[in-house]
Formats: C-alpha cells, structure tokens, sequence
C-alpha cells in the first residue's frame, strides 16, 4: 500500500430532504474549488469525486454519497435526483412501508438507467477505483451495531455481493417509514435497516481510511456535512409521524454532538470543516420544513455570513496543500499531541 500525503475526506449526516442543503454547499465548496482547476465541460464545475479520495454517508448523506462517487454526478444533478426521490419517495401520504421502500427502489434504478449503468451494478468492485465511498447500517439482528457497505475491497473481509440500488435502500431504511432491506438468499438472507448511532459517520470516515489508506498516510482535509434541523417528512396519518419526529431530533442531537466531539478532539490542527445551517433550519414554521426553496435560502444565507466564508476559505486552502498537517494513525486515536 502506497501512502498518501494529502487525504481528503468527507462525511455526510443523515436528515431526510435537508440532504439538498448538504448539496448547495458542496456545490459552493466546487464552484470555489473550480477556480483553480479547469471547469467540467458539462456545468463549469468540478465534480467531487474528482477531488476527495474517500466520501462516507448515512441515511440520506448515504444517498449522496453514492449519488457522487459511483454514478459521478454534479452536486446539481444530485440535487435534483434527490427532490425527485422526495416527491415520490417521502411525500406521498397514501404508502405503506414497502410499498416507499419499493418506490425508492424505482427511482434508484431509473437513476442508474440515466446515467448510462446497470440497474444490477455491485456496489464494490476488485479493486478502487477513484473516489471510494461507503454508506452504513446496521443489521435487523442486532440494530445497536453499525456496519458500512463499501465501494472497495478490504483485506480482512471479502467484497459484498450487494449492489448499489440495495446499499441505497438499507441505508435509507428508517423504520417504520421504510421496511427493512433483505438481501441474500436462504440461509445468506440479510436484513438491514438505517443506522441509528451514526448519524453522522464522521467517526466511520476515519475508520476506513485508516482500512483503506493506512496509518501513514497524512490527511489534508476532513470535511463533515450537516443538515441542520432534519425537519418533518410528510408521512400517512396514522400516528407514525409522531415516531419519526422523535427518531429525526434524536439523528439531529447525535449529530451535533460527534460534531462537537471532532471539534475539541482535532479543531486545533486545522484540517477539520463543518458546515450545516443552524438558525433557519430550526424554524418551527411546520409547511417550510420540506419546502425545497425555503432550504435552499436558508443555505444561501448560511453561506453568505462572514465565518462560514472563513471556513470555507480554509477547506480550500488545506486543499491545495502537499502534504496533511496529520496522519490517520493519529487522527484515529482518542487523543493525540499535535
């Protein structure tokens, strides 16, 4: 394994439709990285497979994951792949669990069948191929553990058989708005559902680069994506609503708590970015929480204040730079001396 000297990473939180505030900001982070590249022919935009070496997600931020890294789309056109699942997917009040499940599926696979793939496509492959990706769950069995579905080989377990559409569909999978994913068959049956303690899987992020990478390798930046307030997805009234709002705060609490973990571990080496909206996405305005325009002006405000554009400013500079300013090996531990 060659060691690398300038890692980039990304993780993304899970948080229903909020995900297209995830996507206005990486579309920011490339507009400003596109100044010093040559822009993508297709939108003037560099895409974010081809600058970050490895991208994790959960829930939805699995979604995009696998939304950028194997089908290789522009934060746009992941934006809008995502607000179509959303109308057809989560606002809809009239499905059952699987009845949402399958109509996921359906539009992961029209998805794929866009962008020129087979709908059966295996999530990982012999061996990495750009930008890797992973999204996690947990399994039925024992729903407390997490484990991630790869896009790479790792040399303590052989690669999964399971294919992109049902990686999309288990890490999705937050019951009771979706049914549990089984994959396999007879006594290789697996069931998987969404992950509840990792909601945000920045931990996980550095985890497998440590798999994928090696200790020695130095990492120049790790970017962690929010969503701010999840907001409400409009569900069948029947009393479920009320189970999911509590299921998003508790994702939204776990979620800014290990960002703020992160934060005090490594804030000081100055290779960590966090961006999600706080303010606006908190609003109690119930009919504006799954208004796409609504998130995306709260977005656009967030990125206008002057801190965030600091932040910003250093995610790009730490791009830029030769070698990271720490390895995985240290990053991995509790603590460290910088």
């Amino acid at each position: 394994m060659t060691s690398k000297t300038n890692i980039k990473l990304a993780s993304f939180d899970g948080g229903g439709i909020h995900g297209l505030s995830q996507l206005k900001i990486v579309d920011h982070i490339m507009h400003r990285l596109s100044r010093d590249d040559e822009p993508n022919e297709s939108n003037g935009r560099s895409l974010p497979y081809e600058h970050f070496d490895l991208i994790g997600g959960s829930g939805t931020g699995g979604l995009i994951a696998i939304l950028l890294t194997k089908l290789r789309m522009s934060a746009q056109e992941a934006s809008e792949e995502l607000w179509n699942i959303m109308e057809h997917v989560y606002k809809p009040a009239n499905l059952s669990a699987s009845q949402r499940t399958e109509a996921l599926k359906r539009c992961m696979e029209r998805a794929m069948q866009r962008k020129g793939l087979p709908i059966d496509l295996r999530l990982a492959t012999n061996k990495r191929e750009g930008c890797a990706s992973f999204v996690v769950v947990s399994p039925r069995i024992n729903a407390k553990s997490t484990i991630c579905l790869r896009t790479y080989p790792i040399r303590r377990q052989p690669a999964s058989s399971i294919t992109v559409v049902e990686a999309v569909l288990a890490t999705c999978a937050t019951e009771p708005a979706f049914a549990p994913v089984s994959i396999g068959s007879g006594y290789n049956t697996r069931e998987y559902m969404a992950a509840r303690g990792a909601a945000n899987p920045v931990y996980e992020v550095i985890t497998e680069a440590c798999l994928l990478f090696g200790g020695d390798a130095s990492v120049a930046s790790l970017l962690s994506l929010g969503t701010g307030h999840p907001g409400i997805i409009s569900l069948p009234q029947d009393g479920n609503e009320v189970v999911l709002h509590e299921i998003m705060r508790d994702l939204m609490h776990d979620s800014e708590q290990t960002a703020q973990e992160i934060e005090e571990r490594i804030g000081r080496v100055g290779i960590y970015s966090r961006f999600s909206v706080h303010q606006g996405m908190r609003n109690k305005h119930i009919v504006q929480l799954d208004d796409p325009r609504w998130i995306i002006a709260q977005t656009e405000d967030y990125l206008s204040h002057h801190q965030t554009g600091g932040r910003l400013n250093l995610l790009v500079q730490n791009f830029g730079v030769g070698r990271g300013a720490i390895t995985l090996g240290q990053l991995s531990k509790p603590s460290f001396d910088v």
